[in-house]
């Protein structure tokens, strides 16, 4: 079983900003597109047995707020007026009811953030090959032997000990985590040790190119510098744990784990039975239908966008069939096995 799963908000938003000139009737539509589109070329380009998608639920950040009140305090709006948020709400609705009929699995839960739902997901479906598709760096930690991360803004499927660009500069993917705790996270108003950006960090501690790290290790070595040159300002910057907002000592590694780290997700009792769900339940196929999602499109002015030849439509929608029949497959497979 291999298994798509997707940063829902992540890939409208690409859709929504880097496809701007698409519209029908009025309406901006290349979002809806841009999503339907890198799906089921996804699906098609790696072989894939089913698609879940996650959504980022109403109010979060609690979680993370409640241990750290400024994460993601201040972080601009996507938005630059109330048409744009009008039309990315629209899309978005208009994307859940297509992947609705396409027998898409989907998960949204309050209080709960997509990257915590795709984490849990990951860590109970043992017997499922997973590719992450997202351009956020975040989910770099989850990748392992069963699971890859496909990042659209490289271009390139990253799989373990592979090089991750993360701000221009390359770390071997599984210590990306630890580059984000220790340098920090302006998009996420994460505060880092001061003056300590990705390139100090990387000639400080080379081997965070070529091998895995722990936090342990970085601190051990930031100990052992020390020694070496006491007069080393980031180094004691490390040691105090002096952030821009002073010096935190202990509590800013504890602090910047805990909001860094996906090993435990922040969810609701709901969400993770709802996701054990999305692994292991069959979908019910009642009202969900291929010519419902050909009117859908019709409707949208989807078919504009078609090249114009006569099997347009069906090389469009043949993904989408094959995940159908994969999806109608495994309830009737399901009833004989329960009639046994």
């Amino acid at each position: 079983m291999s298994t798509l799963l997707v940063d829902g908000d992540n890939v409208l938003t690409i859709g929504i900003y880097g496809v701007k000139n698409y519209f029908y009737k009025g309406k901006h539509i290349g979002g809806i597109y841009h999503f339907l589109d890198v799906i089921r070329r996804t699906f098609d380009n790696f072989n894939l047995d089913k698609i879940v998608v996650f959504w980022d639920g109403e109010e979060n950040t609690i979680s993370r707020k409640k241990i750290y009140h400024l994460y993601k305090e201040g972080r601009k709006t996507r938005f630059k007026s109330e048409e744009e948020l009008e039309s990315y709400n629209y899309q978005k609705n208009r994307v859940k009811k297509y992947l609705e009929e396409i027998f898409v699995r989907q998960g949204e839960y309050k209080y709960c953030e997509t990257d915590d739902c795709i984490a849990y997901y990951v860590q109970n479906s043992p017997n499922e090959k997973k590719i992450i598709y997202s351009s956020d760096g975040d989910l770099t930690q989850l990748v392992s032997d069963q699971t890859q991360l496909y990042n659209p803004s490289h271009r390139k499927l990253y799989k373990p000990k592979d090089l991750f660009i993360y701000n221009h500069e390359n770390v071997l993917i599984e210590n990306v985590k630890l580059v984000k705790m220790l340098c920090g996270d302006p998009s996420d108003n994460i505060s880092g040790i001061k003056n300590l950006g990705i390139k100090r960090l990387i000639s400080l501690c080379p081997e965070i190119v070529s091998q895995k790290l722990t936090l342990d290790y970085i601190r051990n070595k930031t100990n052992f510098i020390f020694e070496q040159d006491k007069n080393n300002k980031v180094i004691q910057n490390m040691l105090s744990g002096l952030t821009k907002y002073g010096v935190l000592g202990e509590e800013f590694y504890t602090i910047n784990n805990e909001i860094v780290s996906l090993d435990i997700p922040y969810l609701t009792d709901e969400a993770r039975d709802d996701i054990v769900s999305l692994i292991s339940d069959t979908i019910d196929p009642d009202g969900r239908s291929y010519k419902n999602t050909m009117k859908m499109m019709m409707e949208d002015g989807l078919f504009q966008l078609l090249p114009k030849s006569d099997d347009a439509w069906i090389k469009f929608l043949n993904p989408f069939l094959r995940l159908t029949r994969k999806e109608k497959n495994k309830k009737i497979n399901l009833k004989k096995f329960n009639k046994k």
